[in-house]
């Protein structure tokens, strides 16, 4: 029961919109391998921290997430995420490309289920981040274009084996003159039944900068330098189809923001969860 609470969470985990990171780490040589569709629209958007209308009157991006979650050992485990991604405007030419790329390493520090004080899981996570090739200096830009790295901390805890809580804290810096950001993704998971999973989260992104589109200072060519500030909320659920398919539905929304587009989204993932280690036995 305990590695099928597991798979839920590193499926639900793998292979949203936004990477994060997770305390609850697969058994080593074991792992899953996801790929995410994402669909996301948006009407308005925040210039600095007012909401208006798009001036290209809306906007729709398309994006395929590709990620794959490895135990590594019994307390460190590999991330890697990737994709392309199509924007497309009312008015005026979109753009299409590459979106950045992370390679995550997560060191366990504590494992709830040897903890003898009753401690959450408690892991630490960094990862390096190469940009995609898409262009920047738009406002449907696919990504921000630097280069850097991120490092954050986790903890989760599983309660009665059908609730869940996680929590992450995190930092991230980037090349380009791109602002740091600080984040911070806060989870509640419900195992319904031993095959479907539900779950909501709170994402918070709070940049550095102070730059504001149409600011002073501002020009198109800065807006990878923009204050760009997230509040985000999901809701979703994961259906175990069997031990190795999983598939996933979340719902994403921004609900406030700086310098960003007010945009709401919908995922679909397949996931494939796979085991060397009994494979390597047989």
């Amino acid at each position: 029961m305990r590695y099928v609470i597991i798979l839920f969470f590193i499926t639900a985990i793998s292979s949203p919109a936004w990477a994060q990171g997770t305390p609850w780490l697969p058994i080593p040589k074991s792992g899953s391998l996801s790929v995410a569709h994402v669909y996301q629209d948006a009407e308005k958007f925040y210039r600095g921290k007012e909401k208006r209308d798009l001036p290209f009157q809306g906007i729709e991006q398309s994006t395929t997430f590709v990620s794959l979650n490895y135990g590594l050992t019994d307390s460190l485990a590999l991330d890697v995420q990737g994709g392309h991604s199509d924007v497309d405007r009312d008015v005026g030419p979109g753009d299409d490309g590459m979106i950045d790329t992370t390679i995550g390493l997560t060191w366990r520090v504590i494992d709830e289920d040897v903890s003898e004080t009753g401690m959450p899981s408690v892991a630490v996570r960094v990862a390096g981040i190469i940009a995609g090739d898409y262009d920047t200096g738009y406002p449907h830009a696919i990504g921000d274009g630097g280069d850097g790295f991120e490092a954050s901390l986790l903890a989760g805890k599983v309660i009665d084996g059908r609730f869940a809580l996680s929590g992450e804290a995190g930092r991230r810096e980037r090349s380009n003159n791109v602002p740091g950001e600080t984040y911070l993704n806060f989870s509640a998971y419900l195992i319904v039944s031993p095959k479907l999973t539900l779950q909501a989260q709170y994402h918070k992104t709070m940049a550095d900068g102070d730059l504001d589109i149409g600011g002073a200072g501002f020009s198109p060519a800065r807006f990878p330098e923009t204050d760009e500030d997230v509040d985000r909320i999901s809701v979703g659920g994961t259906l175990n189809l069997t031990d190795r398919v999983s598939l996933g539905l979340n719902w994403f929304s921004i609900v406030d923001g700086r310098n960003t587009a007010d945009f709401n989204a919908i995922m679909g993932a397949a996931s494939f969860n796979f085991d060397f280690y009994k494979l390597g036995a047989k």
